[in-house]
């Protein structure tokens, strides 16, 4: 072969390596439910409306803010010992499970709760019915279905999901999409306990070899939340961002003029109607001629909204759900943008 010909075939091969789509992979996960306490305002001190000196929690939170729960916790591997550090401003939220569409989806789970039984299930992906890890009785009343819909303590289940195409960005959407991730054994109390968490598919040839996105420059997840900490008494509504109360969630610092991408969700029952505000800058939500501009992202009980921001205004801006009882019991943060 002459080498005008082999310098051809190499460039037929390099352009065929940069336009083709990455390889489906196996991401792995090991996740563990655990108990724990959690504060909900760590500081002691309401970090957003300072009505007084020293800027105290109102009543009937300034001595009611600190709750048994169990948590979602990673771990490097399957000898489940060394915890995955998260981002402080990702809170009481479980781990970002990311795939990229095409991607295989395992995730390694134990109960290390003394509580009782609990699971995991999957908004959106596509699983095998033993994978649902959802606790009911099927049709003809056959019995509960799957190892994965209850798993007690001490004992673990393997989880296999797929991200099919259904599972990732539609037309019109982001390069990914935002769902959730929660127990669905007895939902209710188990996922007020704290069980819950996001899962982000991004679509075909868009992903980094981690799963997120590549045209973006960073990423936060928020979840708007009436925790039930004691039985509908008001002391024990925790009115939370991502588990934090009155401005104690932080952490989310962005450089001016980076592409951020808010991944938006809410969880709870019918009081968990939710309008999360940005002040300082709009958001876009979806891309192309059905895009949509707003400062404002409206949320119902297990909503998922992902919206791209130019964070382009320096400063420190207030961001809130904008229902007046949520914003009077602390549902309310900042987030900074840098010079």
């Amino acid at each position: 072969m002459k080498i005008h010909e082999i310098l051809f075939v190499m460039l037929i091969l390099f352009i065929s390596a940069r336009v083709s789509p990455a390889s489906a992979i196996t991401r792995e996960y090991f996740i563990a439910a655990e108990d724990t306490i959690w504060d909900f305002a760590p500081s002691n001190r309401n970090l957003i409306h300072c009505h007084d000196s020293p800027c105290s929690i109102p009543e009937p939170w300034a001595s009611s803010h600190s709750f048994p729960s169990t948590r979602y916790i990673q771990y490097t591997d399957s000898n489940f010992a060394t915890k995955v550090t998260q981002p402080e401003w990702l809170g009481i939220l479980g781990p970002i499970i990311r795939a990229e569409v095409g991607d295989t989806i395992i995730v390694h789970f134990c109960n290390r709760s003394s509580k009782g039984a609990y699971s995991m299930h999957p908004h959106a992906l596509r699983y095998n019915k033993e994978d649902e890890g959802a606790h009911y009785v099927g049709v003809n009343s056959r019995s509960q279905p799957g190892g994965g819909a209850k798993v007690k303590p001490g004992a673990c289940y393997n989880y296999t999901w797929m991200a099919d195409e259904e599972s990732g960005p539609d037309k019109g959407d982001l390069s990914s999409k935002v769902w959730w991730y929660h127990t669905h054994f007895d939902e209710s109390s188990n996922i007020n306990s704290g069980l819950l968490g996001p899962i982000v598919i991004t679509r075909k040839g868009f992903a980094n070899p981690d799963g997120s996105p590549r045209d973006v420059d960073r990423e936060f997840f928020t979840a708007f939340f009436v925790f039930d900490k004691a039985g509908g008494e008001e002391k024990g509504l925790m009115h939370s961002i991502n588990g934090y109360i009155f401005g104690n969630l932080k952490g989310l610092i962005m450089k001016n003029g980076e592409k951020v991408r808010w991944h938006v969700m809410a969880m709870g029952n019918e009081i968990d109607l939710h309008t999360a505000h940005w002040h300082g800058k709009t958001v876009r939500v979806g891309e192309g001629p059905g895009a949509r501009r707003t400062d404002v992202i409206e949320l119902l009980p297990a909503s998922m909204v992902t919206a791209d921001m130019n964070a382009n205004n320096p400063g420190e801006w207030m961001y809130h759900c904008h229902v007046t009882d949520h914003i009077e019991a602390g549902m309310a943060t900042s987030y900074l943008i840098l010079e």
